[in-house]
């Protein structure tokens, strides 16, 4: 509890096509005066450098996605591959031991570059440049935050992404913006 509220812990990752839409629902909890702590998780650990190639993706919960993107105000682009997360989340976890806001405008630029302009987030280069642009370095980065993170994740029970975890409640997956709506006003009250 912070100043008498719930502490809404959040795991995500930065290829989840439902985290890209869950910053919208992050969003809503913060606009009910609700603290977010935000965690990085690979989802997918078996896809390894230079990422996975997956075809179109095309079907009913692609277009959800896409439309739920859309109502958010979010740009959607699909690639035809699953990228390579790891050096984007570690990047995510040691900006955020020192600054919390530049970890989050980090995120929120490391998920528009992949989403919106299906940019490649494995790159040093580009990790290097927009750390920068949200006001951190990332200058002597390591993995151990990260390390910490996914193990605070699994001793949690998080097994997905995204998911929230608020007064005892354990929410996994993506619900509409009016469930996330009544749940921040319930935590809000609590």
């Amino acid at each position: 509890m912070e100043d008498g509220m719930a502490v809404v812990e959040h795991w995500f990752d930065f290829i989840c096509p439902y985290c890209y839409v869950g910053q919208d629902r992050t969003k809503i909890l913060r606009e009910h005066g609700l603290t977010v702590a935000e965690h990085g998780m690979q989802i997918h650990p078996e896809v390894g450098p230079g990422g996975v190639v997956i075809g179109p993706r095309t079907g009913p919960r692609y277009d959800r996605l896409s439309a739920e993107a859309e109502a958010a105000g979010l740009p959607l682009n699909w690639t035809d591959r699953i990228g390579y997360s790891r050096p984007a989340l570690a990047a995510f976890e040691w900006l955020k031991q020192t600054d919390p806001a530049v970890a989050g405008r980090f995120a929120e630029s490391v998920f528009t570059a992949y989403f919106a302009e299906r940019q490649d987030i494995e790159s040093a280069e580009l990790l290097a440049e927009l750390a920068k642009e949200a006001g951190g370095d990332l200058t002597g980065l390591t993995s151990e935050a990260l390390d910490q993170s996914e193990a605070s994740a699994r001793a949690n029970g998080v097994d997905g992404t995204p998911t929230w975890i608020a007064d005892g409640q354990k929410l996994s997956g993506l619900r509409p913006r009016e469930w996330f709506e009544r749940w921040a006003a319930f935590l809000a009250t609590e």
